[in-house]
This record gives C-alpha cells, sequence and structure tokens, in this order.
C-alpha cells in the first residue's frame, strides 16, 4: 500500500514563499508614481505607466512579486513619497 501526503498551498503563497507588493491608487502627481517606481523597480518608463494605469483605473495594481526581503527593499522607495502599498 502506497501513502501519498499532499501539500496545499495557502492563499498568501507561504508554501512557496512569494508575496505580492501591491501599488493602491492615491493622489499623487503621474510623473512622480512612475519616476518612484523606475527608482524602486528599475524597471522602464513603459512598464512603471502599465501599472501607475492599473493602479489609477483598478485601484490597485500588482507591482512584482517575489520574497518578502525582496519586495521590502521596493516597498521602502515606494513609500518615500507616501504612495499607498502593501505586501501580501
Amino acid at each position: 500500500m502506497h501513502t501519498v501526503t499532499l501539500q496545499k498551498e495557502t492563499s498568501d503563497n507561504t508554501f512557496s514563499g512569494l508575496r505580492k507588493l501591491i501599488l493602491y491608487n492615491s493622489n499623487h502627481l503621474w510623473e512622480d508614481v512612475i519616476n518612484q517606481l523606475g527608482k524602486a523597480t528599475g524597471f522602464d518608463i513603459l512598464r512603471c505607466e502599465q501599472i501607475a494605469l492599473f493602479a489609477h483605473t483598478k485601484g490597485k495594481a500588482v507591482v512584482k512579486s517575489g520574497t518578502a526581503d525582496e519586495l521590502g527593499t521596493i516597498n521602502n522607495v515606494l513609500r518615500e513619497i507616501d504612495l499607498i502599498t502593501e505586501i501580501e
């Protein structure tokens, strides 16, 4: 007889160790958001504009997925200008 062990991944991705950095819509100048996204992530301007546009129209956008440490560094830079973010 064989025993099968199943592991269930939780909704917060603790099994894989990956998290998501979320940017919420806020009252910042468009250029400031784009520039800060570029500074924080190293993404090109087009990618930063896509993230900002999605946050603006949908209320929030995933900036990046990664480890808590990696996202924490990016998050700190985004919060330098008081952008509203969350790591989930």
